[in-house]
């Protein structure tokens, strides 16, 4: 069983190399005829010095557009490599397609974090609240609003904040590094 795998992996290792060898050939072959047509086209530019003699001309050759003509006598001068062409070719496509995609869309805005019975009326629901402070101390009652409006402000960061750029962010925190009357808090 040793024995078969191992050849087998010898066969398949001996396939990848000379299909990686072909590659290696196929691309300096397509670099060697590409420098071979960048050369006749560069002495039709010669035989057609205005562009768009040269660019009419272009269209009489058949199985090559105007961009890869330009490229391989790019290539055929000796100005950028086929290594550069296909990096830059790689960078356009990429940019291209990042500007297709849509732009993320914010979460929604929660009205309220508090759960209130979908059922019962404004009215309702405050005279509900206002029962339940009425058996609350003083204490009890800033607590409660303390909590509440502590969950506000943690749901507004995450609402926000993600969306804000740098220099705002930096205010946001100046902002909330402030206390309550908008005065650095004291140092203790």
């Amino acid at each position: 069983m040793s024995e078969q795998l191992l050849e087998q992996i010898n066969a398949a290792v001996k396939a990848a190399n000379a299909a990686e060898q072909s590659a290696t050939t196929a691309k300096a072959e397509l670099v060697s005829r590409s420098k071979a047509v960048g050369l006749l086209l560069l002495e039709a530019k010669k035989l057609h010095p205005v562009v768009t003699e040269f660019e009419a001309f272009l269209k009489k050759v058949q199985g090559l557009g105007l961009s890869r003509a330009y490229e391989c006598m790019s290539i055929a001068g000796g100005r950028t490599t086929v290594e550069e062409i296909r990096k830059a070719t790689r960078d356009r496509v990429k940019q291209h397609r990042d500007k297709k995609k849509p732009p993320p869309t914010p979460e929604p805005i929660p009205i309220s974090v508090t759960s209130t019975r979908v059922t019962e009326s404004a009215k309702a629901s405050a005279e509900r609240r206002k029962a339940e402070n009425a058996n609350l101390s003083p204490e009890e009652r800033a607590a409660k609003l303390s909590a509440h409006n502590l969950s506000e402000f943690q749901v507004a960061c995450r609402t926000y904040l993600p969306n804000l750029i740098e220099a705002d962010l930096k205010k946001a925190r100046v902002l909330g590094s402030r206390g309550p009357k908008g005065r650095r808090p004291r140092d203790a």
